[in-house]
């Protein structure tokens, strides 16, 4: 697809319900192109408007740069485009979407222990025969909860934990913005935690933070949950964490290569076309856990409430007019050092 006379925007990685919701919103006033495809699946070679609208596994290619006006990521978290952004010329703008899903996603990771805890896998597998064997779970009262990141996703996931009467712990570079919290060093917490909930944004110092080397200092059957980003929990070593029977159960709503993974579950892509080994390694990893009775696998859809969905689709909206209109975003990318054009 070329660009088009009149296309404001394209929306990649856009799902049903949020194409449905953004079309209410901004058909009447901005031509839309939408596809619920990556960048990279589109086989797009050049961008097809001046503006695109990304979620968290396209890729948007350096060569696009010079020729797109604005980036927006219709997600919290933007590390996944920091490198196109920081080496594309200074009058290109780009905008997030802070804090429509912390919610959303605080309330996932407790579905996700708690279902770890009461091993709701192996119970819908023996309802098939209806036995009750190696059935007995754990109750949330009183277990401890380590929050590694305590932001605003991490800050509800600790609430959401006290109301329930269990424990929390927290690890962060700052101990100072939820004092109601008690900090421990990441070595020192994950080996008091029962449950061990990532939430941490990904940076230099997250990337496998959550590795082999920490995680097998945990009592053997704690749990871990990732709803932050793949790249702090590594699969290969989640795989042998859990194959050793050092984590009792994994929940993941995020992975490592995510763009690859989908890809390839998608049908789209063999494994084997992977010509990185690191990632085809990784992602190989990643399919075998999904086999595993004690992981539970969901497909980045944390953030996916009707709430969360209309508080995303309204923010978007308003960052696409607002550039249209005057040509900058309610909500910028911090530190991104752009006039307005």
């Amino acid at each position: 697809m070329n660009k088009k006379p009149g296309c404001d925007v394209v929306f990649y990685e856009a799902f049903e319900e949020e194409e449905l919701s953004l079309r209410k919103l901004l058909d009447t006033s901005v031509k839309c192109h939408y596809t619920w495809k990556t960048i990279q699946e589109s086989g797009h070679v050049e961008p097809p408007a001046d503006i695109v609208s990304i979620r968290t596994q396209s890729r948007i290619p350096s060569s696009w740069g010079s020729s797109l006006r604005a980036v927006i990521t219709r997600s919290t978290g933007y590390d996944h485009i920091l490198p196109f952004i920081e080496s594309s010329p200074a009058q290109l703008l780009a905008a997030y979407l802070p804090e429509y899903a912390a919610r959303a996603v605080a309330e996932q990771a407790m579905l996700l222990w708690t279902a770890l805890l009461r091993k709701m896998p192996l119970q819908q597998s023996a309802m098939k025969t209806f036995s009750r064997d190696g059935l007995t779970g754990r109750e949330l009262l009183g277990k401890t909860v380590c929050v590694v990141g305590v932001g605003r996703i991490g800050s509800q996931i600790a609430g959401i934990a006290k109301a329930l009467d269990m424990q929390v712990i927290g690890v962060d570079i700052r101990s100072d913005k939820f004092p109601d919290i008690t900090y421990c060093s990441i070595h020192d917490a994950v080996s008091q935690a029962d449950i061990i909930v990532c939430a941490a944004s990904l940076t230099e110092s997250s990337k496998a933070l959550l590795s082999y080397s920490t995680l097998k200092k945990v009592r053997p059957g704690t749990l871990l949950v990732n709803i932050a980003r793949g790249e702090i929990s590594p699969s290969e070593d989640l795989l042998k964490l859990i194959r050793e029977g050092t984590l009792g159960g994994i929940g993941l709503d995020v992975y490592e290569f995510e763009d690859d993974l989908a890809s390839v579950l998608r049908g789209g892509r063999e494994l084997s076309s992977i010509e990185d080994i690191e990632q085809m390694n990784s992602v190989a990893a990643t399919l075998e856990l999904l086999q595993c009775p004690m992981v539970i696998s969901l497909p980045h859809n944390a953030f996916n409430t009707a709430e969360s969905l209309e508080r995303k689709c309204l923010n978007t909206a308003r960052n696409v007019l607002g550039f249209i209109k005057s040509g900058s975003f309610i909500s910028p990318i911090p530190g991104r050092r752009c006039p307005r054009v």
